[in-house]
């Protein structure tokens, strides 16, 4: 699947590279982000900003009187929390300090299989057995009406800390703690749910500016902030970068142990260390459980007790991963026996009792694979629980909630989703998806990468690609910069010592440098010696036997020169076809004739088969005058006539002439005859 490369005008660094003294490099990519002024870059790039007065923050003063009475009066704290890494770290937080200042408190986490997410009635009679006289939810509780109505029965406050988005009434809690209320005026709304909930402590200490704070929590603070991939802008770029020092010399045990088994201990801490290796082990537990292994790790002072928590949660994590890699296999086969299920515009696939603790990672994955919105379904009795994942341009909670007549609960942003409905509605809602989908999306939006900047082999250089450390930390709303490279000559190709990496040495303007392509087998890898190649890449500075080097690190390649443009649009063409949308297709692109198959076939044959992509078969045939999507129905021509197949004899896929072809009519293929009467219908309408 071709990605497209949004590419940026040429940017002059000028008026800020002269006012500010920095590289030309950075300039450039901080001149692509919009930072355009001095005054801009200094507010981005200044490290020890004071946070903001948190009661600027709607209900803060009340929630503050009335969590102070309980601590002046002893009464029962219950820190109601959820089982994501910021709702794991927003109840530490929370609890942690409460216990601190003396506070009689505990905590409720629901478990993701039986209650799911966010306060429920059951939940409040349980705590209300317990004697608690105060819930305080966090990273959750701003749906819950009828719950909060419920505890007031039964003589129990609640204060809400959240950062979800409301809905039109705020349920009768005696405060409401979320930057996204209507009439909220911090400015606050990039926060993370423990963003919030260090808003909180700040506010109970009468720490306006967050300096003593920060410099107790913002470790657990980051975390959470990290994993729940909200914009590091801001007062979340201070909370992460002060966390990230505050990490590396914890002083908490759980923590510590977490490092250790991570492989983490003393070495250089990143926001993406956080993201890829640290949050999905604080997740595991809540996904294959209960969070309570986790909580206790991260409150525990206790170091052998630490080490033995830390050695079951990396456990559970690599549970996660087969899991995961299970579920992923089954899904594969079923587009293996199903291949149609590709043609649609979303991809929607179902399975029995599919782990819920791994179908949004397993989401993730299949649109990654595939560029198209995903939703995986796991069928648990009467009823169908959904997670979905989309891309730029394709609200996926848009779609959702056009759909909803079927659903008993959903929720979610743009760019995730999750759905509850009975058994028997899931066809009907899966229908009605792809025809919203067909109705506001005839072109669906196309996988992207953002480019911020041109770069040559000669300026990869340490003191170039260093200057670039000033923009971390790196994540949401600030991701690491991408940089085209152009008219590149792969010299070599060398696997790893693993085998499931690439090192590709390449050469241009002069200069020469080592990239490393991960995910990528030798035998995967489409290019060889002499090709000139474009390519996508992040750049940084790593550590090899003591000493620093420029590392570069492939996002995307291909061959120089591909018609990006011609590609994707011509896919889209092929898609419509396969959807049967003819009156979106034009035959004059689309439809090959007998010498369009003959100049694929003789390829093919010529080439002992391809056994690469579409794209790349079409970038070698491309100089022979067929366009891309003619290519693409021609391959299917071929198959249909038993030329071709697209298993090689080892399995591997590809397009491979079969070696006793029989002799055949192109006139009877039902694909052409199929595709020109209805490519003349729809001319004809």
């Amino acid at each position: 699947m071709i990605k497209r490369w949004i590419i940026p005008e040429a940017l002059e660094a000028g008026g800020i590279l002269e006012q500010t003294g920095l590289s030309p490099l950075l300039c450039r990519i901080l001149e692509r982000r919009g930072f355009d002024s001095p005054e801009k870059v200094m507010e981005l790039l200044e490290e020890d900003r004071p946070l903001s007065d948190p009661f600027a923050i709607k209900d803060m003063d009340k929630a503050v009187e009335r969590i102070r009475r309980a601590l002046e009066q002893g009464e029962r704290i219950a820190v109601f929390g959820d089982y994501d890494c910021d709702g794991i770290t927003s109840t530490v937080l929370l609890v942690a300090y409460l216990q601190a200042v003396g506070g009689d408190v505990f905590y409720y986490v629901p478990a993701r299989e039986g209650e799911g997410y966010g306060l429920s009635a059951a939940a409040v009679e349980q705590l209300a057995r317990e004697g608690t006289n105060l819930i305080l939810t966090v990273d959750n509780g701003i749906s819950a009406h009828e719950e909060v109505e419920f505890a007031a029965g039964l003589g129990i406050d609640v204060v809400i800390t959240d950062h979800h988005t409301p809905r039109e009434t705020l349920p009768p809690a005696v405060a409401v703690i979320n930057p996204h209320r209507a009439d909220d005026e911090s400015d606050l709304t990039e926060l993370s749910g423990v963003g919030v909930v260090l808003k909180l402590l700040c506010a109970l200490e009468d720490d306006l500016e967050g300096w003593e704070i920060l410099e107790y929590y913002s470790d657990l603070a980051m975390i959470g902030t990290t994993a729940d991939v909200v914009p590091l802008v801001r007062e979340n770029r201070r909370i992460v970068r002060q966390g990230l020092t505050q990490l590396a010399q914890t002083g908490r045990a759980g923590l510590s142990a977490l490092l250790e088994v991570c492989g983490l201990e003393g070495k250089p801490l990143t926001a993406e260390n956080v993201a890829f290796i640290i949050a999905p082990r604080l997740n595991a537990p809540g996904r294959m459980g209960t969070v309570d292994d986790v909580i206790e790790l991260l409150l525990t002072d206790d170091v052998a007790y630490a080490q033995d928590l830390a050695r079951t949660i990396d456990g559970q994590n690599t549970q996660r991963k087969q899991i995961e890699e299970e579920m992923m296999a089954r899904i594969h086969q079923t587009l293996q026996d199903q291949p149609e299920l590709l043609n649609n515009r979303l991809l929607l696939v179902a399975g029995e009792d599919w782990h819920s603790g791994v179908m949004g990672i397993v989401a993730s994955k299949l649109l990654e694979q595939t560029g198209k919105p995903v939703i995986t379904f796991s069928l648990e009795g009467d009823m169908a629980r959904g997670s979905a994942r989309s891309l730029p341009g394709f609200s996926i909670i848009e779609a959702v909630t056009a759909c909803s007549e079927h659903l008993t609960r959903y929720g979610g942003h743009p760019l995730a989703a999750g759905m509850s409905l009975p058994r028997q509605h899931l066809a009907d809602f899966m229908r009605q998806l792809e025809e919203y989908a067909r109705l506001h999306h005839p072109r669906m939006p196309h996988p992207s990468l953002e480019i911020d900047a041109f770069l040559t082999p000669p300026e990869l250089t340490m003191e170039n690609i260093g200057s670039l450390s000033a923009l971390e930390p790196f994540g949401a709303g600030n991701k690491p910069p991408l940089f085209l490279l152009r008219k590149l000559t792969v010299m070599g190709v060398y696997p790893t010592g693993d085998g499931r990496h690439v090192r590709i040495s390449l050469s241009g303007a002069g200069a020469s440098f080592t990239a490393i392509y991960f995910r990528m087998t030798e035998q995967s890898f489409p290019y060889i010696s002499g090709d000139v190649v474009d390519l996508v890449a992040s750049v940084g500075l790593s550590q090899y036997n003591g000493r620093s080097q420029v590392s570069v690190i492939v996002r995307d390649m291909r061959r120089s020169g591909l018609p990006q443009e011609e590609i994707i649009r011509d896919g889209d063409q092929y898609a419509c076809y396969l959807r049967g949308e003819y009156h979106l297709c034009d035959g004059q692109e689309l439809l090959p004739d007998r010498e369009d198959i003959a100049i694929v076939y003789r390829y093919l044959r010529g080439n002992a088969g391809f056994r690469f992509s579409a794209e790349e078969l079409y970038f070698r045939m491309m100089d022979r005058g067929i366009t891309y999507a003619k290519m693409l129905v021609a391959l299917d021509v071929l198959e249909e006539m038993e030329l071709i197949t697209r298993t090689g004899e080892d399995g591997e896929p590809g397009f491979f002439c079969r070696p006793d072809p029989p002799k055949v009519d192109l006139d009877d293929s039902a694909i052409l005859t199929t595709l020109r009467d209805n490519l003349m219908s729809a001319t004809t309408i």
